[in-house]
């Protein structure tokens, strides 16, 4: 007698059909190959490996991880969340990185975290300001355009792109009555220029920073100035 079904096969006493003599024919399973799974998946590897955004990408992931730095795209605005040191690292890993995700986007995010023009009578913030902090330290007011050239000169070049950079002071809060100023001296190491020696060179800076009080950038550590050579360590 041909089973009804896997039950019966397993406990006959349990299956209320078998015990009444009903027969059944048996049902064959057979599996089937899923062809078309195995297709696309091959579809999608080859178009992946044909795609050269895919490929950027991944080259410049790898990059990012052998260079130990952070994810580009990590706080790149001035936030009253970050402390003066998180806002001075966001500007020198963007600048490290200057290129990336766009043309110059390094130096846009140094400007973001320069001091805006009238940041204090602001009702809300801009996307991008107009005008920003001069980094010469003066009461000088730079639209984009005008901070990038200055970034570009001989002074601050070697930022742009850097090998690498480090603190080499803690942050100093000169007046410790107010607490709305403060400066941290790093070390920055630059690539070989082209057509000169290989000799990586190394660059000191302090940067000055200011505790916006009032305005939407409320809490914020703004640059206000970048000197060439340690301020901090005095």
């Amino acid at each position: 007698m041909l089973q009804c079904c896997s039950l019966c096969q397993l406990r006959p006493e349990a299956c209320g059909a078998s015990a009444a003599g009903f027969t059944f024919p048996a049902v064959i399973r057979r599996s089937v190959p899923n062809v078309n799974r195995t297709r696309t998946r091959t579809v999608v590897r080859a178009t992946r490996e044909s795609d050269p955004g895919a490929n950027l990408a991944r080259d410049f992931s790898k990059f990012v991880n052998e260079k130990g730095a952070p994810p580009p795209l990590h706080n790149r605005r001035p936030s009253h969340l970050l402390p003066p040191t998180a806002a001075v690292a966001a500007q020198l890993n963007a600048l490290q990185l200057n290129d990336w995700p766009d043309r110059s986007a390094g130096i846009q995010t140094a400007f973001l975290f320069s001091k805006p023009y009238g940041c204090e009578e602001m009702v809300t913030g801009p996307p991008l300001p107009s005008h920003a902090r001069s980094w010469h330290g003066k009461e000088e007011w730079l639209s984009l355009e005008e901070f990038t050239s200055m970034l570009q000169s001989q002074d601050y070049k070697p930022l742009i792109n850097c090998e690498s950079w480090q603190a080499t002071s803690p942050m100093v809060f000169p007046s410790t009555r107010v607490g709305t100023k403060a400066v941290q001296a790093v070390q920055v190491t630059s690539q070989p220029s082209a057509g000169m020696s290989n000799a990586k060179r190394s660059h000191t800076f302090t940067f000055c920073l200011e505790h916006v009080t009032q305005g939407p950038y409320k809490g914020c550590w703004m640059t206000v100035g970048l000197r060439v050579g340690d301020y901090a360590n005095v």
